[in-house]
C-alpha cells in the first residue's frame, strides 16, 4: 500500500509560527522545518517518528548539528507547528494541519490507513477511503462513528425507496387488457369460453374484484374458465341453475352477477 505523497503545498505567506522559527534560528530554522515536512509527507504521509537516533541521522544527512536540529524541533513543538501531546506520548511529529492536508491530497486513492492513536482529526473531517487501524492488531475496523452513520444513512435511503415502490405498486401492477388480448390468451391456453362476456362483465365493474382493484387479469380468466367447466356460468347444464352459478362467481370474484 502506498503511503506518502510526491509533493505538498507550502503557502507563500506563512503564519507566525514559521516566522518565529526563522526569527530565532535564521534560514537554517526555516530549512529544517521544511525538511521535516518533506520527511513526513514523503514517508508515512501524516507523521514521522522522532527519536534520538532518528534526529542524529537526520542531522547528518542535512549537514546540521544534532543540537541545532533538536532545538529547532523543540521550538517547533512549543509553537504548535507539531503537536506536543503526540510527541510526548508517541515520539512522533504530526499536527491537525498536516493530517488534513495529507487526506486532501490522497482523497482519490482507493484506501489509506491511519493509526487510531495518532489521529487528531474529527470524524466529519475523515473521508470514506480512510481505514482507522489499531496498533498491533490485524483487524482493520473503520472508525465506528463514521461506519454507523453511513450505515444508518444507507438504511434510511433504502427504506425510502422501498416505501416509494410500495406506494406506486398498486397503480403499476394492473394494466387493463383488450378483448383481443383475452382472445389470444384463451386460444393459447385452449380455453373455449365466452371472452366477450368476460370482458363486458369486468369492464362494466371497473375491473374490480369485490372492493379491490384487479391485479392479474389472466388469473381472472383462469377462474372464470374453471367456473364455466365446473359449473357452467349460463346455468343451463349444472345443478343449482343460474342462482347456483351466481353464488359460485360471487365466491370467486367477490362480485354478484
Amino acid at each position: 500500500m502506498k503511503y506518502g505523497i510526491p509533493y505538498f503545498p507550502l503557502d507563500c505567506v506563512l503564519d507566525e509560527k514559521f516566522e518565529l522559527i526563522e526569527a530565532e534560528f535564521g534560514l537554517t530554522g526555516f530549512a529544517i522545518v521544511v525538511k521535516l515536512l518533506q520527511r513526513i509527507y514523503g514517508g508515512q504521509g501524516y507523521y514521522c517518528e522522532w527519536t534520538n537516533e532518528v534526529a542524529l541521522l537526520f542531522a547528518k544527512r542535512h549537514n546540521a548539528g544534532g543540537s541545532v536540529v533538536s532545538e529547532i524541533v523543540e521550538a517547533s513543538i512549543r509553537r504548535g507547528i507539531f503537536d506536543c501531546n503526540m510527541f510526548e506520548k508517541y515520539q512522533i511529529l504530526t499536527s491537525k494541519g498536516i493530517q488534513g492536508r495529507y487526506l486532501k491530497a490522497v482523497d482519490r486513492r482507493k484506501q489509506i490507513e491511519i493509526k487510531k492513536e495518532y489521529l487528531l482529526l474529527k470524524c466529519d473531517q475523515i473521508s470514506e477511503n480512510v481505514r482507522i487501524i489499531e496498533e498491533n492488531v490485524n483487524i482493520l475496523p473503520k472508525n465506528d462513528d463514521i461506519s454507523k452513520q453511513r450505515k444508518e444513512e444507507k438504511r434510511r435511503e433504502k427504506k425510502s425507496k422501498e416505501k416509494n415502490i410500495c406506494a406506486d405498486a398498486p397503480h403499476k401492477q394492473f394494466v387493463k387488457p383488450t378483448l383481443e388480448e383475452i382472445h389470444a390468451y384463451c386460444d393459447e391456453k385452449g380455453y373455449r369460453m365466452d371472452t366477450e362476456r368476460f370482458f363486458d362483465y369486468f369492464e362494466s365493474n371497473g375491473w374490480m374484484v369485490g372492493k379491490t382493484k384487479m391485479k392479474d387479469w389472466k388469473a381472472a380468466v383462469r377462474n372464470w374458465w374453471r367456473n364455466e367447466i365446473n359449473g357452467g356460468i349460463k346455468g343451463t347444464h349444472t345443478k343449482g341453475g343460474a342462482a347456483g352459478n351466481s353464488r359460485k362467481m360471487e365466491k370467486s370474484y367477490g362480485i354478484k352477477l
